[in-house]
């Protein structure tokens, strides 16, 4: 069944520029350091290996079945052909010049919906890693007897800058609540994005994380993760911070190193 209630924090560290190593292998580096981490790809896992369903990882004394998912995925064409259907009705504002989509399309009557087209697109490339992962998840569960083990799905966003943090907020929180299987098998998910920074306090700029989770009962997972997220901080020559949830994602509002994200003109 669908989740009734999800928990999110919202989390960042504070960065000064990008770093230059990929943020998948980083990552690998990260989780691989820490000796209670097995990679299934490893010898000892050699029954599986070769397998088309298994996840990536064991953490936390096979506390965690971990799976690693890049996003890779540019939404900009399905966007623009979104939007030039819009505008090519007879209520469609003139536009002159160079504005910010937003700023287009908020005087008009259906701005809500074209606000939710885009953000539904933008998180397809979310959303359709979801059931992969939570069948990895759950094949290793049932491959190697782990049927307490937890199942943690990172998601990672290196270079998609259409699909910001709080597009990927939206697109999991939308699919636990709105997939009827709720995907049993996954009970975490992180959220690390690099293709943006946002405002932090004290007008600093730094990385979104986020963590995503279905219960307050795991505790032993709730600060495994904790202590991880903590880690993972550190480990990018920074520490941890929780943002104030609002209700809402402005907090995540990204600023961008470079030129903000356009779209073609229109013909």
């Amino acid at each position: 069944m669908a989740v009734e209630k999800l928990y999110i924090d919202l989390l960042a560290f504070a960065a000064a520029e990008k770093p230059s190593v990929p943020l998948e292998a980083r990552m690998m580096e990260f989780l691989e350091r820490e000796p209670a981490t097995e990679s299934l790809d490893g010898a000892a896992f050699a029954q599986i290996n070769g397998s088309q369903t298994k996840a990536d990882y064991l953490l936390g004394g096979r506390r965690l079945i971990a799976e690693l998912k890049t996003i890779n995925a540019d939404p900009q064409d399905r966007i623009e052909q979104g939007l030039k259907e819009r505008f090519a009705q007879p209520d469609a504002p003139i536009v002159f010049g160079t504005l910010g989509v937003s700023k287009v399309i908020e005087g008009l009557p259906d701005n809500q919906a074209l606000s939710k087209m885009m953000v539904d697109v933008a998180g397809r490339a979310v959303r359709r890693h979801l059931p992969k992962a939570n069948d990895q998840i759950a094949a290793i569960k049932e491959r190697l007897d782990l049927p307490d083990a937890g199942g943690l799905v990172i998601l990672m966003n290196d270079a998609e800058p259409m699909i910001d943090a709080s597009a990927i907020g939206y697109a999991i929180k939308s699919a636990f609540e709105n997939v009827e299987s709720g995907y049993p098998h996954i009970t975490s998910v992180w959220m690390s994005v690099v293709s943006h920074r946002i405002r932090m306090p004290g007008d600093r700029l730094g990385y979104p994380l986020l963590h995503v989770f279905k219960s307050l009962e795991r505790q032993a997972e709730l600060d495994f993760m904790a202590r991880m997220l903590d880690a993972w901080a550190r480990f990018n020559g920074s520490r941890i911070e929780r943002l104030e949830h609002r209700g809402d994602w402005d907090v995540m509002r990204p600023v961008y190193d470079g030129p903000t994200p356009t779209l073609a003109p229109f013909e």
